[in-house]
């Protein structure tokens, strides 16, 4: 009786675990083809999603095309009216421009100013050896002046008589001396008197000492003598000077190796003041034509 019962159990338990087997393998199996199903549906759904990106790509090349071909035509435009527009803007006004460093070039405003009917009359840029040599400096301050003692900074002083030597057109001495030793590179004529000021600023390596020596005291012996002075700078400089022309409350066109800020520069300098340009400081991109003009 007893084995008969044990063969009973071993029956019933071979039946359940041949039902679970079945199971599983019928579920493995149901699982497979749910898996199949979903690695089908997945591989649809990157295909779908990769040609849609492909269109979007082949989109974007056309609108970059057809971007730059509008570029192209703007520019084109931009060059041959800007011409009509500064057209005798400044005739018979007479400009010196300033650099306050050599580490960008300016060479295309004058032509740009020429192109007004303006006349640069000359051209400074201040080298660093301004602040670095002042052995030289004075050497140069005493000599021209004629005095065996310096009252006061010789950077400061020196600044003094050139700014003045270009706004007022004499004794222009201090600047010919420092062009011969290689400490400003001066050309053009400095024998008359500015109508106008250009400060050309930014720099590669920051420069807060020098701003407060030299580009601010321009500023000021400009603005003492009655004579108007506009702050410049290249669209892309490392360290830009706008925002502190900006605080000495001077007009600026902080792109103008533009087109767009060669404009705005001869629109300003023609009695529209204002912060002109595309950095944050900027008020506008350009002055407006019609606004009044201001003496």
């Amino acid at each position: 009786m007893v084995t008969n019962l044990k063969f009973y159990v071993l029956t019933v338990v071979s039946i359940f675990l041949a039902l679970a087997i079945g199971i599983y393998i019928g579920f493995m199996f149901d699982a497979q083809d749910i898996l199949l199903s979903q690695k089908e549906d997945i591989v649809a759904q990157l295909e779908e999603r990769f040609n849609y990106l492909k269109e979007e790509n082949e989109k974007i090349k056309r609108d970059i095309a057809d971007i730059s071909e509008e570029n192209k035509r703007l520019y084109e435009f931009n060059r041959t009216v800007y011409g009509e527009i500064i057209k005798d803007r400044l005739s018979g006004v007479k400009i010196s421009i300033i650099e306050t460093n050599d580490d960008y070039i300016y060479t295309g405003i004058k032509q740009t100013l020429e192109a007004s009917g303006a006349e640069v009359t000359s051209i400074t840029t201040i080298k660093d050896s301004l602040l670095s040599d002042k052995d030289a400096i004075e050497a140069i301050f005493k000599k021209i002046n004629k005095v065996e003692d310096i009252e006061g900074d010789v950077v400061k002083l020196t600044i003094d008589q050139i700014v003045q030597a270009i706004i007022l057109g004499k004794n222009s001495d201090i600047i010919q001396s420092l062009n011969d030793e290689g400490i400003i590179d001066a050309s053009g004529s400095y024998i008359q008197p500015s109508d106008y000021i250009i400060i050309a600023g930014g720099s590669k390596n920051k420069v807060e000492d020098k701003i407060n020596l030299i580009d601010n005291r321009i500023i000021d012996i400009s603005k003492k003598a009655n004579v108007p002075i506009i702050g410049i700078e290249k669209q892309s400089v490392k360290f830009s000077y706008i925002e502190k022309y900006k605080d000495k409350r001077i007009s600026t066109v902080d792109n103008v190796d533009t087109i767009i800020g060669k404009v705005a520069l001869i629109l300003a300098m023609d009695g529209r003041p204002g912060n002109y340009g595309v950095k944050p400081s900027a008020e506008s991109l350009v002055p407006d034509p019609s606004a009044a003009i201001f003496d």
